[in-house]
């Protein structure tokens, strides 16, 4: 997938618990699905699956963010760069493609051209590769979001050297319950979303059907001469799901869940950033005005643009998960998870943002993306010696195909599209992995009463991966490759409750990103392929809940240091006497750094929370001349060195008229970069700070109804969160992606059920 976006741009050329406010336990969590009301109680247990089975986040020796919709809500996180802007250590790369391909990156791990992502997606305990999860219209009527950070190569079905981000979607209750929540702001800002829950046999057969619809006018206009008045950034989509719980007989239980999910857009408003003076003047020679654009760009703002190509995006996805669990008597289980999702892409973009033909493509009738993936888990999980071992083992698996044809109908890269025609280019990418897996966490206290509070976990994983490639350029025939790789990964925990509500834990552990072919290059070379990435690290952790007088208080506190290695890299390599950009194992690197997150009650109604992230990433070690040529001197990718919210709500009874609730939140990063190298022109994006808040009424009257008004980016900052950096190329010229405007607007919501 990744490689598929990667190549469409550059071919021919702490522990953090804030909000601390997840899915809480019991009934509370399950009412926590309606994003109209607020979280009873701050610091109520807090429920996470980082370790693939229900524990409290105070208690898990793993580096965990979570949300509840009601927070989500508050936080105003409605697409990947809010979700990020929220996380501490997490980023969301933007620029060269429509903006709801923004891909993550957490502690510096993240996509490279020509590999697999560092961070991986889940929806309902599922990976997904596929850029869905996490953009807007999918945060509508779920359990929990939960941000695991960190290598991740044992439990989880796909190795993540970053960590993984969990989508937990509601699930049916036995009982007759739902919501609707619409919402109506500037740029005709119009939204709505509801769920309504069925026990169609009350504990046999629950039913859960939930939805959302958007429209939104693009904040990007076009001034023309091509396009003049079509906004950009604008947003048009439905989702729908549908969830099934059957239990059959006592101890078995099969949960389905199937998803669709539509999109279409007329892309991203990308701006003119940059013009390199040296490739203009050949480029003038053909399009005179080059010299202008960028003056008239700037006179314009970021908000008014002018394309040559007429831009649309257009997604169709959709998903069928089960789950289904047997119990094998009191202390195992069986659980197996399956899935079957197919993903179409089809878009149009303008990647120079002027009105010349200098970089863009066309999709026209058939998808640039096109994979079909199968997944299927089969898990053991048990506990022994009384309890004292809680265990999971099992076996994964994975095939994604590929349906044709897909790819660019019409690629141009200057000065392809103006000496050449616009050339068509197509990509197959298949992918198979197994893997099996154990681990295992031994409670020693229950073993031996001195040893109280004390635990330790071990895992281990072995998978297998393979990949095929088959790339056609302009004609027939396609250059393939495959790549076959295997590897043992592992995860080593001590933790320890101090005392009541203060809990330590110290953990090593490693993950791989999987390496890959580089398809034109021969048999034989030493570039044919490129081994796969290994992030080891070792974290620290604290977490303390506490008591002062009347106020509470919860801080948690996490540090590591990890070591990267066989980091990949595109450089420029002599191949049988041509020179070809191939993706190769060029480097070493260190990523360390701290996570801080604090939570405080005052008193009762008032809740402040703030978070902090330090990340301090850089080379050690460069592979060769050739690698060094191009990473000597060039910043580590994806790490804002500083990054820290503060926020706060109020909630205060207000009688008759209802419950009163002040929400404000204040994120801010430092400068970051996403260059993958030193020969990009456009280094470091600046740092930039976001206010969002809200005002509103819940119980309005008596009666389960909210009214809120909200605003986000209230000091309306315009900054660069996003680039596509063409410079050095035969373009000439830098886009950049943008923050959104100042936003605002109403939202009503309406419980109803029991």
């Amino acid at each position: 997938m990744k490689r598929q976006l990667w190549a469409t741009a550059s071919a021919l050329v702490m522990m953090h618990a804030a909000p601390a406010m997840a899915q809480v336990s019991g009934e509370t969590a399950e009412a926590a699905t309606d994003p109209s009301g607020t979280d009873p109680d701050a610091f109520a247990d807090v429920v996470v699956t980082a370790r693939r089975r229900e524990e409290n986040l105070q208690d898990v020796p793993v580096a965990v963010t979570a949300f509840t919709p009601a927070v989500l809500v508050q936080k105003a996180i409605t697409d990947r760069t809010s979700l990020a802007d929220n996380t501490p250590s997490l980023f969301t790369i933007n620029g060269g493609y429509p903006r709801e391909f923004a891909f993550f990156a957490l502690r510096g791990q993240g996509p490279a051209f020509g590999s697999t992502p560092g961070v991986i997606n889940y929806f309902a305990e599922v990976p997904n590769t596929t850029s869905i999860d996490g953009r807007v219209g999918t945060y509508y009527d779920l359990a929990n979001v939960q941000v695991v950070s960190g290598p991740q190569g044992t439990l989880f079905g796909k190795n993540a050297t970053g960590g993984n981000i969990l989508f937990e979607p509601a699930k049916p209750r036995n009982a007759f319950e739902g919501y609707v929540r619409a919402e109506y702001g500037n740029y005709n800002n119009a939204r709505i979303e509801g769920a309504l829950n069925l026990p169609v046999v009350p504990d046999k057969v629950l039913l859960r059907v939930a939805g959302e619809v958007g429209r939104r006018d693009g904040y990007t206009i076009d001034v023309g001469p091509n396009f003049a008045g079509k906004d950009y950034d604008n947003l048009a989509y439905q989702s729908v799901r549908l969830g099934l719980t059957l239990r059959p007989a006592d101890g078995i239980e099969s949960y389905t869940v199937a998803r669709y999910y539509n999109s279409d857009t007329n892309g991203g408003g990308t701006v003119l950033g940059a013009v390199n003076p040296a490739g203009a003047a050949l480029i003038g020679l053909f399009y005179p005005t080059i010299g202008s654009q960028l003056a008239d760009q700037q006179g314009r703002g970021p908000r008014r643009v002018s394309y040559d190509l007429n831009q649309r995006s257009l997604t169709d996805y959709w998903q069928v998960v089960n789950q289904t669990s047997i119990d094998l008597g009191d202390t195992l289980k069986l659980r197996n998870i399956a899935s079957y999702s197919e993903f179409r892409s089809k878009y149009t973009y303008d990647y120079d943002a002027t009105p010349l033909p200098l970089a863009g493509q066309v999709s026209r009738g058939i998808p640039v993306l096109a994979p079909n993936t199968f997944t299927e888990e089969l898990q053991l999980q048990g506990t022994a010696a009384n309890r004292a071992i809680n265990f999971s083992i099992g076996g994964y698996l994975d095939r994604q195909t590929w349906s044709g044809p897909a790819g660019i109908q019409e690629f141009t890269l200057f000065p392809v599209g103006t000496l050449i025609p616009p050339v068509p280019f197509f990509q197959v990418l298949k992918n198979r992995s197994e893997a099996v897996f154990g681990q295992a966490t031994v409670d020693l206290g229950v073993l031996t009463p001195a040893l109280r509070g004390l635990s330790l976990t071990g895992g281990l994983r072995y998978t297998w991966e393979h990949s095929f490639t088959a790339t056609t350029l302009i004609a027939p025939p396609a250059v393939e490759g495959t790549f076959d790789d295997d590897y043992l990964s592992y995860t080593a925990t001590i933790d320890y409750d101090v005392s009541s509500g203060i809990h330590v834990y110290l953990t090593s552990r490693d993950a791989y990103k999987s390496g890959g072919v580089n398809g034109p290059v021969p048999e034989g070379s030493a570039f044919r392929v490129f081994p796969a990435e290994r992030l080891s690290d070792i974290e620290a952790g604290l977490k303390a809940q506490f008591d002062v007088g009347t106020m509470k208080g919860r801080l948690n506190v996490a540090a590591y240091r990890g070591n990267y290695d066989n980091i990949q890299r595109t450089t420029a390599e002599q191949v049988s006497g041509v020179v070809l950009n191939v993706t190769r194992s060029a480097a070493k690197g260190r990523v360390q750094g701290v996570e801080i997150n604090a939570a405080l009650i005052p008193f009762t109604g008032l809740t402040l929370n703030g978070s902090y992230s330090y990340i301090d990433a850089r080379y050690t070690e460069v592979a060769d001349a050739s690698a060094g040529a191009i990473l000597n001197g060039a910043p580590f990718p994806y790490t804002p060195e500083h990054k820290f919210s503060v926020g706060g709500t109020y909630e205060a009874p207000l009688g008759r008229a209802g419950d009163l609730t002040l929400s404000a939140n204040y994120v801010r990063q430092t400068e970051v970069s996403t260059a993958q190298t030193n020969q990009s022109f456009y280094r470091e994006l600046p740092g930039y700070g976001l206010l969002n808040a809200s005002v509103g009424l819940n119980n309005v009257g008596g009666r389960p109804l909210s009214i809120t008004a909200f605003g986000t980016n209230l000091t309306n900052v315009a900054k660069p969160v996003g680039v596509i950096d063409l410079y050095a190329a035969g373009p000439s010229v830098v886009g950049l992606t943008y923050t959104e405007p100042r936003m605002y607007g109403i939202r009503v919501g309406y419980r109803f059920g029991n």
